[in-house]
């Protein structure tokens, strides 16, 4: 069973939580936000609602290396990260260089809120993506109702990625659609996703290793944009990845604990420009990175 630390307030750990808690939470939860507002009625009131930003476009800049970063003030196996507000961060976050912001909003273990993002569009003019473990289309249309322009569809989690990319093409947003092995790539680029991450977590003892971008990043063509996520923490970290041939990075936990968020993306930005111009005109370093043993296969979280 997929487990994972939680600490207590005196900072030890005490409890563990499971996945398997997480998502039956996240079905709690859904139930009762449907009771609360139909389908019908989120639908009615998209015709409110700003069209959504170009995120696509925005994983596509040349300028400069496109990073997304992710307003998480909590996760289960950290506690509370930062108790900077959501408008000191996102300023930070755009000034820094980022070319989007995920927005958590699950809230029992992460303390995220769907609220945050409409604050979020009174803040930031970078798009704006909806993370969480979305399950079915009612997730899908909420985010959009509060000015989402993503959403994260999550492989293991969202049961019909081929409905789920369709609803968020028919609501104008391109979701970033998460993997974990080969079948979970696989599965997504059979199902139409245009942008395709790879966690670095695992979701068995919720451990990083930034070796499975290098494994997985091979089976994603060049015509897709590939973005690697979860435990980028140093320019290093950076530097390893783009050398793999990605095309962005989500961060969360690095810049929210951070005491200069402007100063550690610039970093990391400066870290990529370094990495991408240290690749050959014309080289493919997906192609470059592989090592087709080291592909996690079968569904199989673990690194062979």
């Amino acid at each position: 069973m997929s487990q994972i630390l939680k600490n207590n307030p005196e900072g030890g750990l005490n409890s563990r939580i499971t996945m398997e808690q997480i998502l039956e939470e996240r079905k709690k939860s859904l139930q009762k936000s449907k009771a609360q507002k139909s389908l019908s009625e989120i639908k009615k009131e998209l015709k409110d609602v700003e069209p959504p930003k170009d995120f696509k476009k925005a994983l596509q800049r040349k300028d400069r290396f496109p990073i997304i970063c992710e307003y998480k003030p909590a996760s289960p196996s950290l506690g509370d990260i930062s108790s900077r507000g959501i408008e000191e961060t996102l300023n930070a976050f755009e000034k820094g260089g980022a070319s989007a912001v995920s927005i958590l909003t699950e809230e029992k273990f992460f303390k995220g809120h769907l609220d945050y993002i409409r604050q979020a569009l009174e803040i930031t003019s970078l798009p704006v993506m909806r993370k969480d473990f979305l399950m079915e289309e009612y997730q899908i249309f909420e985010a959009r109702s509060y000015g989402a322009s993503s959403v994260l569809l999550m492989s293991e989690v969202y049961p019909d990625l081929e409905t789920g990319i369709e609803t968020c093409h028919s609501l104008g947003m391109e979701p970033l659609v998460e993997c974990k092995n080969s079948i979970q790539i696989y599965t997504a680029l059979d199902a139409g996703a245009e942008i395709v991450g790879i966690n670095n977590r695992s979701f068995d003892d919720f451990s990083i290793d930034l070796q499975r971008t290098q494994g997985l990043a091979p089976l994603v063509g060049k015509d897709k944009i590939l973005v690697s996520e979860s435990g980028v923490k140093t320019p290093e970290d950076v530097e390893l990845l783009c050398g793999f041939g990605v095309d962005a990075l989500l961060v969360g936990t690095s810049v929210m604990e951070s005491t200069d968020v402007v100063g550690n993306i610039k970093k990391m930005l400066a870290a990529a420009e370094k990495a991408l111009n240290n690749i050959p005109a014309g080289e493919n370093p997906r192609i470059r990175a592989v090592n087709r043993s080291r592909i996690p296969i079968l569904g199989r979280e673990s690194l062979e």
